[in-house]
């Protein structure tokens, strides 16, 4: 689940069970190589059952950073129930979900 570097940007693929505080190495993966990205970063979250607060934190967090250097985070093939639970915490403010 190692994050893949692609014409497009980077590509991340999201674990089943997205917790913040036991998916420490993922972030820092993603972060480390986010730092000199120039592209933008696509999650695929079409295994997600769970995105808990703290990863979903995270994300909002670098999605600000990304910001700043126009890119941005885009959640890719989301399922309904993780789609209609970002809508509704209006992620979709900080993170295109396509």
């Amino acid at each position: 689940m190692d994050p893949l570097l692609t014409e497009r940007g980077l590509e991340v693929k999201v674990p089943p069970l997205l917790r913040g505080m036991s998916s420490r190495d993922y972030f820092q993966r993603v972060e480390e190589q986010a730092r000199d990205l120039t592209g933008n970063i696509y999650f695929d979250c079409s295994d997600a059952t769970l995105i808990d607060s703290t990863a979903l934190g995270k994300i909002i967090f670098l999605a600000k950073q990304l910001q700043r250097r126009n890119q941005k985070v885009v959640f890719e093939s989301c399922p309904v129930t993780i789609r209609d639970f970002l809508t509704k915490l209006k992620v979709n403010n900080f993170i295109d979900i396509a």
